[in-house]
């Protein structure tokens, strides 16, 4: 399900379109967990979600302000699957880990930390089963839905995405300011957001600048994958210092190896953050506003003004 905006549709239109695809396709993900496939289609339903809030993001600038409340309700939706959503994740990276630097890790080791992060899996799974999270998440998409038809979104073509655009690139430039002169797991989690929502947003424009933002947008996701890499290292940081899942000497080398992963991880952040975020916000979005007007085709000429000239 592609996140584009169409050419010569209007935005108003466009963004309902796209917001109620969105949360139709995240309700139908929405299922019991306890499983790895269920909870893949929770990560799916939050990462819709996200989208979602990336889409009103954009075009906040001239939408009513019903959205606001409804913001709300997706960001409380994000942060009840977040626990279910990232389990198998954490997972995936120990195993990226074990690969990696398998000459470092004891295999016996890296068996133990999976078993436990499987049953730690499992047992977040029937927690939220318990208090009927699944249930709870769906019910508050779906009562947004009506919602979402009565939007009334002010402007139209460009300049009902060049505001929210400009923000959107502000922010995810100081967020990598503040990750590179504060290195903390908090600042780096800030930047992944606000990258994450640059990268939804470029991807909802690019359709009407003729496709010429594609390269500039696989930057923008190979950014979100490392940052949304560290971020599951610092969460199994986490797990492995509270939990225990194997011997003390153990822990302390995986310890040991994810700090090593993590220094990796930011020097490509910076790496890639150079090469992305090079130009200042206004500057960035005439740029994209350029392409856009050079792709927008003009508008057909009637009988009347034929008939003038």
């Amino acid at each position: 399900m592609a996140l584009r905006l169409k050419r010569d549709a209007p935005i108003a239109a466009e963004v309902r379109r796209l917001v109620l695809q969105q949360l139709e396709a995240a309700i139908s993900e929405l299922r019991v967990v306890g499983d790895p496939a269920s909870d893949e289609a929770t990560h799916d339903a939050r990462r819709r979600v996200k989208k979602i809030r990336a889409v009103i993001r954009l075009v906040q600038p001239d939408l009513d302000k019903t959205s606001r409340a409804f913001d709300r309700e997706l960001k409380d939706v994000s942060r009840m699957l977040a626990p279910v959503a990232d389990g198998q994740g954490i997972i995936e990276t120990l195993d990226a880990i074990a690969r990696r630097y398998r000459k470092l890790l004891p295999t016996s080791a890296v068996r133990s930390i999976r078993a436990g992060l499987r049953e730690r899996s499992a047992r977040i799974d029937r927690e939220a089963n318990a208090r009927g999270i699944i249930r709870m998440a769906a019910d508050t998409l779906r009562a947004e839905r009506q919602r979402v038809r009565r939007w009334a979104i002010r402007g139209d073509g460009f300049s009902a995405v060049a505001s929210g655009l400009e923000e959107s690139y502000r922010r995810a430039r100081k967020g990598m300011i503040l990750a590179w002169s504060k290195p903390s797991a908090h600042h780096y989690h800030s930047w992944r957001r606000y990258v994450k929502d640059l990268w939804f947003h470029v991807r909802l424009v690019e359709e009407n600048c003729a496709n010429q933002l594609l390269p500039y947008q696989l930057r923008l996701e190979a950014l979100d994958g490392v940052l949304g890499e560290y971020h599951n290292l610092v969460i199994l940081r986490e797990v492995l210092a509270d939990d225990g899942y194997a011997s003390r000497d153990e822990t302390a080398r995986c310890l040991r190896v994810v700090a090593r992963y993590q220094r990796l991880l930011r020097h490509h952040a910076e790496t890639l953050g150079v090469r992305i975020y090079g130009e200042k916000p206004r500057r960035y979005v005439r740029h994209v506003k350029r392409l856009w007007i050079v792709a927008t085709p003009p508008a057909p000429t009637s009988r009347s003004e034929k008939a003038a000239s």
